[in-house]
């Protein structure tokens, strides 16, 4: 598993951490190719109940709520975490509580584009108290973390995307390996975006307009210092990710092949990925 999202965003990349995430993420890296098979969800869930649940682990008592759909997990994988701490033990019902759950997300979106890195968390005040030291954490390269947002920000109007995007864009990165990615998981999944393209990066900051967000739902998850207006807020975003109105030739063929039938074109963009992130 590989740690991504928004905890992994503000514990690992962001230089001023500010904003707080309800979910750790992961992406399932099990497997090398597209074409490879990997865990399946199920597998997954099965592995979390024998590391987790009924286990004490460093005076922390575990278990883990059953899933709550029958059907078959395709996409992702949620589960909810109970932690127990001290003289708190469960009871009939602990699964229906919610102020002792951490939900765990781990995405089976594929493929992961790049070889993922292990980071060192963010050294935080209370680690001097730990009785171990927190380990070394599997996470994306910020090229491919930073083109993970750029997808769901032009798949959907959420303005976490819009301020994660200005928490990433404060990091040196490469233009052009962001921009080829970005295109390459708009074609793997298109979500529930409907528009002609896979991708279309004049689409994306054209729409960053302040009455396309609902800010009210941002503004509990981020940190009163660090709330930013709006207006400005989107003005950075359209400064710092104007490349991606400059799309190749390639890449755009690949953006109009909704079909999702250009194979090659996709492996060949991919490839050049690779070689750009070997020469960083």
């Amino acid at each position: 598993m590989c740690f991504k999202g928004g905890i992994s965003l503000r514990k690992v990349f962001a230089r001023t951490p500010s904003r707080f995430s309800r979910d750790v993420d992961f992406v399932d890296i099990s497997y090398q190719q597209l074409s490879d098979g990997g865990i399946t969800a199920d597998e997954y869930y099965y592995k979390l109940l024998n590391a987790f649940d009924g286990q004490t682990i460093h005076d922390i008592h575990w278990k883990i709520g059953p899933i709550i759909d029958d059907e078959p997990v395709q996409d992702t994988l949620r589960v909810d975490l109970h932690f127990f701490v001290y003289d708190d033990q469960p009871e009939d019902g602990w699964e229906n509580r919610s102020d002792n759950a951490l939900s765990i997300e781990c995405s089976f979106r594929r493929p992961v584009l790049l070889p993922t890195q292990k980071c060192p968390l963010r050294e935080e005040s209370w680690f001097k108290f730990l009785e171990f030291r927190p380990s070394l954490v599997p996470v994306f390269q910020p090229e491919e973390a930073i083109a993970e947002k750029i997808r769901a920000a032009f798949q959907r109007n959420n303005p976490r995307d819009i301020f994660d995007l200005n928490q990433y864009g404060q990091l040196p990165f490469n233009e052009e390996l962001v921009r080829t990615m970005a295109v390459l998981k708009c074609w793997q999944d298109r979500g529930l975006y409907a528009g002609p393209k896979n991708f279309d990066g004049e689409e994306l900051l054209s729409k960053l307009q302040v009455d396309k967000y609902s800010w009210e739902r941002l503004k509990p998850q981020v940190s009163p210092h660090a709330w930013i207006d709006p207006s400005i807020l989107l003005q950075k975003i359209k400064t710092r990710y104007a490349f991606l109105r400059h799309l190749t030739k390639l890449e755009l063929e690949l953006c109009l092949d909704r079909g999702k039938k250009k194979n090659l074109l996709h492996d060949e963009l991919w490839k050049n990925c690779q070689s750009l992130n070997e020469k960083k």
